[in-house]
């Protein structure tokens, strides 16, 4: 061992010490970012003693209370937090973890190697990691790397001061004017006046104008109208500009004259480098125009979305912010052209719009069918037929199966799907064994917190398998449920019957087979020990007050705890709920759905407001959609589509035999 290495191991502040090293499953052979965690330096060829690269040869019971620990509290210090996420990544919560670890790395007194080995194994997830990263491997004398990380720090928008100025010391000579742009752009954006004004200087002069005439519109500035003039015609192209103008006119009570000039506005010059901001503000100047009447103008702001992402960009491939937003822009105007402007045609180019940009097999199939009717309308049946079949692929989602009906298809046998093997104990993963263990201690949300992650981490087919596979082996149907919905978006078709659970009804219930699945499937996924933030309990998450009432009227005692201790006496409550709804509003399927969920407070004043698709004053597909709680408005949907799956799964205890059953259940006379 040479002496460099001899002066590692003997410096203790360069080691993680014992009483912080992490228990780990056990690793056949450690990562050369963990080993030179360990040894702190960087060199990878550092043979550490395995005392010190796994100390408690792979206790998962201790890593779970570590896990616990650090996960309470952003207050622990970066080597703690570090040394379990080198060896757990994949625990839930983990990014927020990151975030504490980067937030804790104190430049004044910390190892460059050890901070170097963290971030090339776990990249950073926020900007001062960025920044933070690039200091250390300008410190280990990595200055090309570090100049490319600085780079993205630089563009990433917001630093602490004295980040900022370290950052600038690394990065003198290296930065040019249009990565000072970039920062400044972003800045705005996130409304960091202060440091935006200090990197103004260094911007080029083309765009040095429009920033000067956004601060000063964001600042009120007094000359605020005179820089705007000296901007140019290129203002009027300007994403961040037109945004501060809009918001401007519109917080000073000119918000006709800021929907007017976005409605009104040129294609945008570039992409703005925040497209979630951007879309935000065209949609509360759409919606207050639609809320108002001024459905152009109204469908003018919101259909103007394809420059708020460059050219060949797949929005669909975007964060979830922009994503929501796009899809919410694009919806808005697609309803508004269809519905208020009677242009089918524009409205279709908006539902595809909508469906192409979603992730979620719900979504998607939601723009494609709308697209399609929207082109039949339009006398389009050819392009009709071409959404319609698209989304007709998706047997299992409430629109795939209207555009089943719509074909004049009935709705094909669920196929049993993909074998699910048993998954070895003592082979699964640290994430598999600390749910097994999590359970066996007796902790259920916790348990829960790992499901989660187990079904969200998902990607192949496999992966998919082995979570179902363990929903199996711990009873947890809940994670079978979440992972067949996964794998729907990850277009994996093949494990759809494993996602529809079924559980034992009571005899005097068995009627009601349908609906109770349906619905419990919806709002517990099956986990008999759920509890909702607004308080409602276990299968059928019954909220105490209307589990109270109903147990009333069926002579049943009321007992808070059996709502999520016993799963019979929590389905003889929510079978008798729904029931009543059913016969409250005449049979209707989607109102007593609705009602469930909302309330029938809620549901009356629905009706009230959009009308009664009962009566025929509205169709039920629109009055749905126009329900105003998106969570209900979701709900019908997701309940209807799995009350469906149900009864082509257990022919024998269908509720609705129908060639075309969604639309009986919707209460429509035609299919699709």
């Amino acid at each position: 061992m040479s002496s460099m290495i001899k002066h590692l191991f003997a410096t203790s502040a360069l080691i993680i010490p014992l009483s912080l090293a992490i228990p780990s499953p056990v690793i056949a052979q450690q990562s050369d970012q963990q080993i030179i965690w360990k040894a702190g330096t960087g060199d990878g060829s550092i043979a550490v003693p395995s005392a010190q690269v796994d100390p408690s040869n792979g206790s998962i019971p201790a890593a779970l209370q570590r896990w616990r620990t650090l996960s309470a509290s952003g207050n622990f210090s970066f080597g703690e937090y570090a040394s379990f996420l080198m060896t757990y990544p994949d625990w839930p919560g983990s990014k927020a973890m990151r975030q504490n670890a980067e937030q804790a790395i104190d430049l004044n007194s910390y190892s460059p190697n050890q901070t170097v080995a963290y971030f090339d194994r776990l990249s950073p997830v926020s900007n001062t990691g960025r920044a933070k990263y690039a200091i250390a491997l300008h410190a280990t004398g990595d200055s090309e790397k570090a100049a490319l990380w600085g780079q993205k720090a630089w563009r990433g928008g917001p630093l602490t001061d004295d980040d900022e100025a370290r950052l600038l010391t690394i990065m003198a000579g290296k930065l040019t004017p249009a990565d000072h742009d970039a920062r400044v752009e972003k800045l705005l954006w996130a409304k960091a006046t202060r440091a935006a004004e200090r990197t103004l200087p260094y911007t080029s002069p083309q765009r040095r104008p429009l920033f000067a005439a956004r601060l000063a519109i964001k600042n009120k500035s007094s000359d605020a109208d005179g820089l705007l003039t000296n901007a140019g015609a290129a203002a009027g192209a300007d994403a961040g500009i037109l945004a501060e103008r809009a918001m401007a006119l519109r917080s000073s009570g000119s918000g006709w004259t800021a929907r007017e000039m976005l409605a009104n506005r040129s294609a945008l010059s570039a992409p703005p480098t925040d497209a979630e901001e951007w879309y935000e503000v065209l949609l509360t100047l759409a919606r207050e125009a639609e809320n108002d009447g001024q459905y152009e103008t109204a469908y003018k702001i919101a259909s103007k979305v394809d420059d708020g992402v460059a050219s060949g960009v797949d929005v669909s491939d975007q964060e979830l912010g922009v994503r929501d937003d796009y899809t919410s822009l694009t919806w808005l105007a697609g309803m508004t052209a269809f519905f208020k402007l009677g242009r089918p045609q524009d409205a279709a180019a908006m539902f595809e719009r909508y469906g192409r940009a979603a992730k979620s097999p719900q979504t998607r199939t939601k723009g494609l069918y709308w697209a399609g009717l929207a082109s039949k309308q339009a006398g389009r049946t050819e392009a009709a037929n071409r959404y319609f079949s698209e989304a007709a692929n998706y047997v299992d989602q409430f629109y795939g199966q209207l555009s089943n009906e719509a074909l004049g298809r009935r709705l094909p046998p669920v196929i049993t799907g993909a074998s699910i093997p048993s998954i070895p104990v003592n082979n699964a993963s640290s994430v598999f064994q600390a749910a097994r263990l999590s359970g066996t201690l007796g902790s259920h949300k916790e348990q829960s917190l790992f499901l989660r992650a187990i079904a969200n981490e998902a990607q192949s087919e496999t992966d998919y398998i082995d979570a179902i596979s363990l929903s199996r082996a711990i009873g947890r149907p809940d994670l079978a449920v979440m992972a067949g919905r996964n794998a729907r978006v990850d277009s994996h078709s093949n494990l759809i019957a494993h996602a529809f659970p079924v559980i034992p009804v009571p005899n005097d219930h068995k009627d009601n087979f349908t609906l109770i699945h349906a619905i419990t499937r919806q709002e517990s996924q099956f986990d008999r020990e759920a509890i909702s933030h607004a308080g409602a309990r276990g299968l059928m998450q019954l909220m105490p007050g209307t589990a109270r009432e109903t147990s009333g009227r069926i002579s049943m005692s009321y007992s808070r705890d059996a709502l999520t201790s016993d799963p019979e006496y929590n389905i003889r409550l929510g079978s008798t709920y729904i029931k009543s709804m059913l016969r409250y509003y005449n049979g209707s399927y989607p109102l007593a759905i609705a009602a469930y969920n909302a309330g029938p407070g809620n549901v009356n004043k629905w009706l009230r407001a959009n009308g009664d698709p009962r009566t025929g004053s509205i169709g039920i597909l629109e009055w749905i959609e126009r329900i105003p709680i998106f969570e209900t408005k979701n709900y019908v949907q997701r309940v209807l589509e799995n009350a469906v799956m149900y009864d082509l799964q257990n022919p024998d205890r269908a509720e609705i035999t129908s060639s075309m059953p969604l639309s009986v259940y919707l209460g429509k006379s035609t299919p699709g």
